[in-house]
């Protein structure tokens, strides 16, 4: 189950996380807190920790007690009662829960309890960028208000690399609803996660007064991306927009947003859970994720892939055709034509002739080339044909990310056709795919950077500067290279297909880009992980190695103290003879460990560094026989007894009444050498 898949009876987020160390790894860097209960479990509360990179399987699993978890402050005092931790002996698995653990932080020694079970999980099929925790809401008593904060540490109790968020404890009302009122109608959503702008979205309309020549087909591919909206007992319309995802968006499994009025669903906004009709009347769940109640406009995600409408294009004129499309009093996909009858391009507000009823709100307005030019929004009551739309322009910046207003009324008055129109429908369709395969690759591009330059261990910063680095930004400069011939391609002229066949292909160069670059990523995240697994493992051999060779010397410098008789037999013990051969081993692991650093020298292509990796193996072996000594020399230290009687270079054993004979110096064995 993850945030994108879930009905909730309430959900609730944190503000941003404002503040970073220096020191903190982005992998660690925890960017908001949500809280939740989903009609999947209604008697658990649900706890997401974001991140701002995609959760790895070992990430809190990874030899060095790593974690993350909920701080809870149940009393209110600002000081945590009790955590809910990731676990240091699972993974995690795909879409999979697993135990975590309780900790009891009420007294001085927190402690692990088992008063509530935790369960924690992600997705990594879909590369999540958070962990979810939940409880039982009887484990516990929970007061109406507690309060809620997040905690990342990569490697425990070294006093760095870790992450608060948010800065101050989160204080929730788990009853439902944010605690103190703010008394703002507008979302909190960061620009940065919500969409934005793309270069498809826009639409030429050749005609505008004029009916669509085939109104059939156009209302039939425009119903396809229309919905109803449910909420509580009311029900409104939506429509799913073209515009570019958030990385956030994409990583928490969520393929489309549905454009909506804000009176649709203020009334879902604690719990921040719709219910969205498909036009093949399937129920799919929405999660309202954006609202601007003083433009009467709102924003919902969906994990479902719903055919998206463009809405940028020229200023809509009064004497335009337009069509509505929504679920009037409750009937779906019902459609009703009229004309613009006036429109203020200041306030981006408009009527129209065409019917709207309650119901219709949120419904798309669109003109006679399928394109949105605002949402259905009310009527003026005891008159006919005379509709009130609220423009597109007013999405900016509350609901979709754009650089100015005229980004989606730019301005262009748009005359009668002549009879050679500077671009037809395919060619306009041709240059949309073209843009919107520009906008995947080069977010890939981007992701694949990104990874390239993210701090990791010495040796992952080396595998990726030397075996990796310059690939991603290789495939950058064909990728600009193709940009480039677009951009110098013009879409006038007769030869249509010609011009379609050639935009064709600049897509299908830039699909093939795509592909390669996901799989330069997927190799590359592939071989940080395995490395990181191995040094781990070296390191732990290396560790093992250096305390067995202390170990053995502090033991010999013991064994010389005893009688030759009592050393002999020592030294005939199978033990003393395993623990021999484990010393010798430990030099071959040191000329191991030499080959190893001077292969690292020649690494230049990916077959070196296979070589390289297969060295590995021996280190864990190593670690093991390691093991083995340490074990040994544990059961070889009880040979020895604590106190013996020296005289000069002789020794003999204490005798029973504990007193050496005359000449001899009773000398302790278990001083520190």
């Amino acid at each position: 189950m993850t945030p994108a898949n879930a009905a909730w009876i309430q959900y609730q987020s944190s503000e941003a996380d404002t503040y970073n160390r220096p020191d903190l790894t982005a992998a660690f860097d925890i960017t908001r807190l949500d809280f939740g209960v989903s009609d999947k479990a209604p008697d658990e509360y649900w706890f997401f920790l974001n991140f701002a990179q995609p959760v790895s399987a070992n990430q809190f699993n990874d030899g060095a007690a790593s974690w993350a978890g909920i701080l809870l402050d149940l009393n209110n005092d600002g000081k945590e009662d009790y955590s809910l931790q990731t676990s240091q002996s699972n993974s995690y698995s795909e879409n999979y829960s697993h135990a975590g653990r309780f900790i009891d932080r009420t007294s001085a020694s927190p402690f692990t309890s088992s008063d509530c079970k935790v369960e924690t999980w992600t997705n990594l099929t879909t590369k999540a960028s958070w962990i979810g925790f939940s409880i039982k809401k009887s484990c516990k008593t929970f007061s109406s208000t507690i309060g809620i904060r997040g905690y990342s540490d990569r490697v425990s109790n070294d006093d760095k690399d870790f992450d608060f968020a948010p800065d101050a404890y989160w204080k929730v009302n788990i009853s439902g609803g944010v605690v103190a009122p703010s008394g703002n109608s507008t979302s909190t959503t960061i620009a940065g996660q919500l969409p934005s702008v793309n270069n498809s979205g826009e639409s030429l309309v050749t005609a505008p007064a004029s009916q669509p020549s085939d109104l059939v087909t156009l209302a039939e591919e425009t119903t396809k991306s229309v919905v109803s909206v449910l909420c509580g007992s009311g029900i409104g319309s939506g429509w799913s927009i073209n515009a570019a995802l958030s990385a956030a968006n994409i990583s928490n499994g969520y393929r489309s947003y549905v454009i909506t009025n804000h009176h649709v669903i203020d009334d879902c906004i604690n719990s921040r859970a719709v219910t969205l009709v498909l036009s093949n009347q399937t129920r799919v769940p929405g999660y309202v994720y954006s609202w601007d109640e003083a433009n009467d406009v709102a924003g919902i995600l969906t994990s479902t892939s719903i055919t998206p409408l463009n809405w940028r294009g020229a200023n809509p004129q009064q004497g335009w055709w337009v069509g509505i499309i929504g679920s009037p009093l409750g009937f779906p996909g019902i459609l009703t034509t009229g004309i613009v009858s006036s429109v203020n391009n200041a306030t981006f507000l408009g009527t129209t002739t065409a019917a709207i009823n309650p119901g219709n709100s949120g419904g798309p307005v669109f003109d006679r080339s399928g394109r949105v030019i605002g949402l259905a929004t009310a009527k003026y009551v005891n008159a006919e044909s005379f509709g009130i739309f609220n423009g597109t322009p007013l999405l900016c910046n509350r609901i979709i990310v754009c650089s100015s207003t005229s980004q989606i009324w730019n301005g262009a008055v748009v005359a009668t056709p002549t009879p050679t129109p500077t671009a037809n429908t395919l060619v306009i369709s041709a240059s949309n795919n073209v843009y919107e395969a520009i906008d995947k690759v080069e977010a890939a591009v981007a992701d694949c950077n990104d990874l390239l330059q993210s701090k990791g261990d010495e040796l992952g910063s080396f595998i990726t500067s030397t075996i990796y680095g310059g690939q991603c930004d290789s495939m950058n400069q064909r990728i600009e290279s193709v940009k480039s011939s677009f951009a110098n391609t013009s879409i006038t002229g007769t030869n249509t297909s010609g011009l379609v066949s050639t935009l064709d292909n600049f897509t299908s160069s830039l699909n093939g880009y795509y592909r390669s670059v996901i799989d330069i990523t997927d190799e590359l995240e592939s071989s940080l992980r395995v490395f990181s697994e191995l040094n781990v493992r070296m390191t732990a051999a290396q560790n093992a190695s250096s305390n067995n060779r202390d170990s053995f010397s502090a033991f010999s410098t013991k064994l010389k103290l005893l009688p030759m008789s009592l050393q002999s037999s020592i030294k005939k013990k199978t033990q003393y003879i395993q623990v021999l051969n484990g010393i010798n081993l430990e030099r071959k692991f040191d000329a191991a460990l030499a080959t190893q650093q001077s292969l690292s020298n020649d690494i230049a292509d990916k077959q070196t560094l296979s070589t390289f990796s297969s060295m590995f193996k021996v280190f864990e072996n190593r670690y093991k026989d390691f093991l083995t000594v340490e074990a040994n020399l544990e059961e070889l230290d009880l040979l020895i007894p604590d106190y013996v009687c020296v005289k000069g270079k002789t020794s003999v054993l204490l005798p029973k009444t504990g007193k050496c004979a005359k000449g001899y110096t009773k000398t302790a064995t278990f001083e520190d050498f």
